[in-house]
């Protein structure tokens, strides 16, 4: 079943009289529980890309399709609440959030989506065991080490479950040794809930580990 369905999505900005294209007629068919990496310089369209399929930006043409529904003909609260069901986003900076605990944190997402805090939590506190920050649970983010924070944040995406999880540089503020460390633990865990992860990242040494990967030149989308 493809889960994911890009159809002749363009997007582009203007510059004065310039018209800038971003994406030009991208399509792209994506099953469930597929690792895709996309690649491409700063300011080569992955942000934008993932804005678009993670439902935050909307595309000039072309329609986004995931689990069978048409989600370019969302109003804007459908949106929100599409996204908040299906899809996880993990960032650079991890944007975790200062005043809560790390188990506060993870367990936002399912809070949200109106599980009870109770439940919620003990949810949070099994991922987190599951990964190795037993001894994190109360700590505020701010002394946790940066590979701590962002396993922290892995997890806040994925314990929802979604269809889908995006991750823009999710491991652009570490070091090598602990970027393929978080990476390796984001796809585990994606893999074992069949949820596609599209990953956009410059950084070539997670190139073996993405099932497919694909390019973005001159707003085409290229498989390499």
């Amino acid at each position: 079943m493809v889960l994911l369905n890009l159809i002749n999505i363009s997007q582009f900005y203007k510059q004065g009289n310039e018209k800038i294209n971003v994406l030009d007629k991208i399509n792209l068919e994506i099953k469930k529980n597929i690792n895709v990496g996309i690649l491409g310089p700063s300011g080569s369209g992955k942000t934008s890309f993932l804005n678009i399929i993670g439902l935050l930006e909307n595309c000039k043409n072309g329609t986004v399709i995931i689990n069978e529904i048409n989600c370019s003909e969302l109003n804007s609260e459908e949106k929100t609440f599409f996204r908040r069901k299906n899809i996880g986003f993990i960032f650079q900076n991890n944007q975790l959030l200062e005043d809560f605990t790390c188990e506060e944190n993870v367990a936002l997402p399912l809070i949200l989506n109106g599980h009870s805090y109770k439940k919620s939590i003990m949810n949070a506190q099994d991922l987190l065991i599951k990964l190795g920050l037993k001894n994190r649970l109360k700590m505020k983010p701010s002394l946790l080490s940066g590979g701590e924070q962002q396993r922290v944040a892995i997890l806040r995406a994925l314990i929802k479950k979604p269809k889908i999880l995006l991750s823009d540089e999710p491991t652009g503020s570490l070091d090598d040794k602990n970027a393929k460390e978080v990476f390796k633990q984001i796809i585990n865990l994606s893999q074992n809930q069949n949820t596609i992860t599209i990953t956009a990242t410059h950084n070539h040494e997670l190139l073996s580990e993405f099932d497919v990967c694909y390019k973005i030149n001159k707003g085409k989308l290229v498989e390499f």
